[in-house]
């Protein structure tokens, strides 16, 4: 089971950025484990168990909101704070979420991207997985997991490029 339980801080941050809410992360958690615990007997010692347990989490979070009734489009991670009396404290659980130093330029353009295309990347580029377990954990073609990580990360290029963030970083040159 420890091969489960190494990847507890990813599966919270996944569980962070699903729920937008510290505690509704770690009840997410805590019921994906608890499932995962149930289930270990029947898995397999080549089994990848980080592509697993994300997977769980996911079903988990899909099942409650089944049950829940409420069927709502889920909170965009990178949207900028609105109206909403409690926007700031929600942007600040949003970049603890990553557990990065992300700027806010980063944090908006991951925002402008689909949900689907944002899972993606942050499955890839900010928790590690392999392009295998993403398929495995959204649940589609390894292709299609390509594709969206492409595309991600073509639009991250593009809108920090034309934000004027890769250019205060250094990561471009200046024209001229």
């Amino acid at each position: 089971m420890d091969n489960v339980f190494v990847h507890v801080d990813g599966l919270h941050r996944y569980a962070l950025r699903l729920t937008n809410d510290e505690h509704a992360a770690s009840d997410l958690v805590q019921d994906a484990l608890t499932k995962a615990f149930d289930a270990y007997s029947r898995l397999s010692s080549d089994a990848n168990y980080r592509a697993w347990v994300f997977t769980i989490a996911r079903n988990t979070f899909i099942s409650g909101r089944r049950r829940s009734g409420r069927e709502q489009e889920l909170e965009d991670p990178g949207q900028l704070p609105g109206d909403e009396p409690d926007a700031l404290s929600k942007m600040a659980r949003r970049r603890d979420g990553y557990r990065h130093a992300f700027d806010d330029d980063v944090l908006l353009a991951l925002g402008e991207l689909s949900e689907r295309q944002r899972t993606a990347i942050v499955l890839c580029d900010v928790e590690g997985l392999s392009y295998e377990e993403i398929s495995d954990v959204m649940e589609c073609p390894l292709g299609t997991v390509r594709s969206r990580i492409h595309h991600a990360r073509k639009r991250l290029r593009d809108t920090l490029a034309s934000s004027g963030y890769a250019r205060r970083r250094g990561l471009v040159g200046r024209a001229g």
